[in-house]
């Protein structure tokens, strides 16, 4: 039987694409309309601002883009000095430094608003390149454009040629995107109860993600 490392298992995948539907709520309704996740949205955002003359808020746009590439560059220095970390798994590692953020950016009252945007930015960032695969298949967990595309190819493929494992990769992507609104709707609410501090339930998310991946392999 084919063994898959925990970390891609649908069960992490449900928990990620959660807690990246409740990033962007969290950072667009309680910190300023910034999106955490979604650069491309931060980009174009930054660019109106900057025609309109506007740099000053252009600046809240720009930092979270930047943090973004940090989290990445964070990913990648971590794993690529793997070798010298035995205790756990390298991707543990980032997760705790993820819970430990979010509890950070939950006690930042609303004039750190651009910190707080920057740190939800540099996890996504970390998230984004740290679980890129669910069962093997590459689906990000942060955003939902390329899920969109890759999904409907898949299901568009196997419903054509009547492949199966296309039309279940398909379905992997669509259930993707329906937890990341489920995510987005949990912090909607969240934030009406909690402000500030609704954060703290995205780091239960991965808490509970630290410690499946103690178990190294799923069947």
């Amino acid at each position: 039987m084919n063994k898959r490392q925990i970390s891609e298992s649908i069960e992490v995948g449900i928990f990620l694409a959660l807690s990246g539907g409740f990033m962007d709520a969290y950072s667009y309704i309680n910190r300023g309309k910034v999106f955490a996740n979604a650069e491309t949205g931060n980009i174009i955002l930054m660019a109106l601002k900057v025609c309109e003359g506007k740099f000053f808020e252009a600046v809240n746009y720009l930092i979270p883009i930047i943090s973004f590439a940090v989290g990445v560059a964070i990913c990648e220095i971590i794993k690529y000095r793997k070798e010298r970390i035995n205790m756990i798994h390298w991707r543990q590692i980032l997760v705790m430094f993820e819970i430990f953020a979010f509890i950070v950016v939950g006690f930042l009252p609303q004039e750190m608003n651009r910190v707080a945007n920057s740190i939800i930015s540099m996890i996504s960032g970390i998230q984004f390149a740290t679980f890129p695969k669910i069962r093997g298949t590459a689906i990000a967990t942060t955003m939902c454009t390329g899920n969109l595309k890759t999904g409907t190819q898949n299901m568009y493929r196997g419903i054509k040629t009547g492949d199966r494992s296309a039309i279940e990769k398909g379905l992997y992507y669509y259930v993707c995107i329906l937890v990341f609104i489920a995510g987005t709707a949990i912090g909607y609410f969240a934030v009406k109860l909690m402000a500030e501090k609704a954060i703290f339930l995205a780091a239960l998310a991965m808490i509970n993600i630290f410690i499946m991946m103690f178990k190294e392999f799923e069947d």
